[in-house]
């Protein structure tokens, strides 16, 4: 009813407005960011009625629109709603200032949005408005008005079913890329040889050049002499490494968020290149029959944070919500801050996704048990490196979410890891800051 009053308002007073299926994003539930959501609230007094609009982010007050108006409104309960509209609906064709009109009062807060939206009680449904449109509806005299308040901006959780069965839809993630299935289907072939490897990987320049850079940091004493990517692969990383590599950047690659911002493209590929790295040099200094595969250690630090990804690549608006408040409060939790924006965290969509995907085992596991402590599997040793490697990256700021503040030296132990190898391992990995970032440039481009 309330849509079906305003449509008829928006009409009379010749207000421009567009009608938006929010269901019609390939089937999935469009989600419109709180600000610029319009708030309705009906009000009678001395059966005259009263629209009042506001941000969905702001609390109506009724006192305050009372003191303005110098009126004693009082708004409608929801067993007049009905009743009352129809009567505004028999009223709408008098004058809008009129005695016996329908006055509408426009927040001030909402002119600082360029276009609005009003949903239905459905949230099937919308009005897309502009501004300059919307304010024909107020009275010269009542604009610039403010009877709402900002609600606490506390990280309170929301109600974001819909964003969770959207992300579990995954309807509108972009296909795999075509070299990651090729590589996919090469790392179960127990013979592969280098011609196949090099002659999926070559079809992407791009990739070709991130992992001939990465094969030359000072780490593997190469300094610029691997000039191409059979050199990277019988001279340095060798076959697993770089399948891996070429697996993780072309998987990255998909997804297109902000470049800036705590969690901008720039900001989690640098975090995730160095983990990467720290989860290789780590690997390789474990005892040999220990050691896991330090090319899928690699890539499990490269994709630790793929959830990021894609949230940002899905949600586009709420991403952009989502960065903004990071920036803004810098001493948040990040899981607070995404089950407040999202209702869902990013390593549960980073679940989602390796599952979707039919990545390696060694991917789903660490996904799915990254804070599972009492987690004793297959592919544990991946976990308890990717833990190591966070807790020795949070004080520089490369960490997303949680880590232990302290190295824990139980995990070392059981790694078969010594406390100093492994420090040093990190400052070396630390100091590689121009190959990283020109790794991280790559990655972004």
């Amino acid at each position: 009813m309330a849509n079906e009053l305003l449509e008829t308002i928006f009409e009379q007073y010749e207000v421009g407005f567009r009608n938006i299926d929010l269901t019609s994003l390939n089937g999935l539930p469009f989600n419109i960011a709180k600000q610029f959501q319009i708030n309705c609230s009906f009000l009678t007094c001395d059966s005259e009625f009263f629209i009042a609009l506001n941000p969905a982010t702001h609390k109506f007050n009724l006192s305050r629109l009372n003191n303005i108006t110098g009126r004693k409104l009082y708004q409608v309960d929801k067993e007049e709603n009905k009743e009352i509209k129809n009567n505004i609906l028999d009223k709408i064709t008098q004058s809008m200032n009129s005695k016996d009109g329908v006055h509408i009062f426009i927040d001030e807060a909402l002119e600082y949005q360029d276009e609005l939206f009003v949903l239905d009680e459905s949230k099937k449904q919308a009005y897309a408005i502009d501004i300059k449109e919307l304010q024909k509806l107020s009275s010269d005299k009542l604009i610039g008005i403010s009877f709402s308040e900002k609600m606490d901006s506390s990280m309170d959780a929301k109600e974001t079913v819909s964003f969770k069965e959207r992300v579990k839809a995954l309807h509108s993630l972009p296909p795999m890329p075509e070299t990651a299935t090729q590589i996919l289907n090469l790392r179960s072939v127990p013979d592969v040889k280098v011609e196949q490897i090099v002659a999926v990987i070559e079809k992407d320049p791009v990739l070709v050049a991130q992992i001939v850079s990465y094969a030359n940091s000072a780490f593997f004493g190469q300094a610029g002499s691997v000039r191409s990517l059979k050199d990277a692969i019988f001279r340095v990383l060798g076959v697993d490494a770089v399948m891996n590599m070429a697996l993780a950047l072309s998987v990255g690659s998909t997804f297109k968020i902000p470049q800036t911002g705590p969690v901008g493209a720039k900001s989690i590929w640098k975090s995730s290149v160095y983990a990467a790295s720290l989860m290789q040099r780590l690997s390789m200094l474990m005892p040999w029959g220990e050691r896991p595969n330090p090319g899928t250690a690699y890539l499990v630090g490269l994709l630790n944070d793929i959830g990021l990804l894609v949230l940002g690549h899905l949600f586009t608006d709420e991403y952009l919500e989502f960065n903004n408040y990071l920036e803004t409060n810098k001493e948040t939790n990040i899981f607070t801050a995404e089950n407040h924006v999202f209702g869902i965290s990013h390593i549960e969509v980073g679940k989602m996704v390796m599952r979707m995907w039919n990545m390696p085992d060694e991917l789903i596991a660490v996904s799915s048990h990254l804070h599972d402590s009492s987690y004793a599997g297959e592919h544990e040793t991946y976990i308890n490196l990717l833990t190591v490697v966070r807790t020795l990256l949070e004080p520089h700021g490369l960490l997303y979410g949680e880590s232990s503040q302290e190295l824990p030296l139980e995990l070392l132990e059981k790694l078969k890891l010594d406390e100093e190898d492994v420090i040093v391992a990190a400052d070396e990995v630390l100091q590689e800051g121009e190959i990283i970032k020109n790794l991280v440039k790559q990655m972004c481009a």
